[in-house]
């Protein structure tokens, strides 16, 4: 029984701590139980830091390191001479003044735009980025037969061009529409986006790629039907 009272009391010291003065304001000095966690020892961004040589607290990314959060273009946002590419490329869609009312899908960008570079460097690329973050679902050729589909999941098959396979699509698909979801994932949240792993390059690498592995896949299915027949 002697136990009671003081646990008693510090459940009720507990509870008041925590809950009874939610909300209240004071204009006394607040406590800070960890007082590392309230005011940390860091540079801020664009400060002095004489501790590198070239005097700047902003540091690219470790060499061999996965950059998370966003995917910026390091190269570019560290650079004196920053390049500003259009609205095509970094979104996927037209610039608004070139809009159809009420007709979304002309508003996408039909093809990759030229500033990205199209080249075999660009296809190598796209094949990398695909191999590492879209095959586990949707194959190695595009046909939806990743992995995944052991699990009783059903990637789209993105190999056959003249299919609205995409998810919620009804109709093919214009590369600005694969960019767009490549960078935000899909209406319905099956796909999550990859805008935070894959810088816009990168992005429309795989775009690139897609269209190579249909054109491929297209071949190979005639000169099969052409055998079979």
């Amino acid at each position: 029984m002697r136990y009671i009272i003081p646990i008693f009391a510090i459940l009720v010291i507990t509870i008041v701590s925590i809950l009874g003065f939610r909300g209240d304001y004071s204009k006394n000095t607040p406590i800070e139980v960890f007082p590392d966690m309230d005011r940390q020892a860091k540079f801020k961004t664009q400060t002095a830091n004489s501790r590198f040589a070239d005097g700047s607290a902003d540091r690219l990314p470790v060499l061999g390191t996965v950059l998370r959060g966003s995917a910026i273009d390091s190269q570019n946002v560290f650079s004196s001479q920053p390049m500003f590419h259009s609205d095509a490329y970094t979104t996927g869609m037209l610039p608004k003044s070139n809009w159809v009312e009420n007709t979304e899908k002309i508003n996408w960008v039909k093809k990759v735009p030229e500033e990205v570079g199209l080249s075999l460097s660009t296809m190598r690329l796209g094949k990398e980025k695909y191999d590492i973050h879209c095959s586990v679902c949707h194959g190695n050729y595009g046909n939806g037969l990743g992995v995944i589909v052991k699990f009783d999941l059903n990637p789209a098959n993105l190999a056959d061009s003249s299919l609205g396979t995409y998810l919620e699509s009804s109709k093919a698909w214009t590369d600005g529409q694969f960019y767009n979801a490549i960078s935000n994932g899909s209406a319905s949240g099956v796909m999550l986006g990859l805008k935070d792993r894959l810088s816009p390059d990168e992005r429309w690498a795989i775009v690139l790629y897609l269209r190579a592995l249909q054109d491929y896949v297209g071949q190979a299915t005639t000169l099969q039907k052409g055998q079979g027949s």
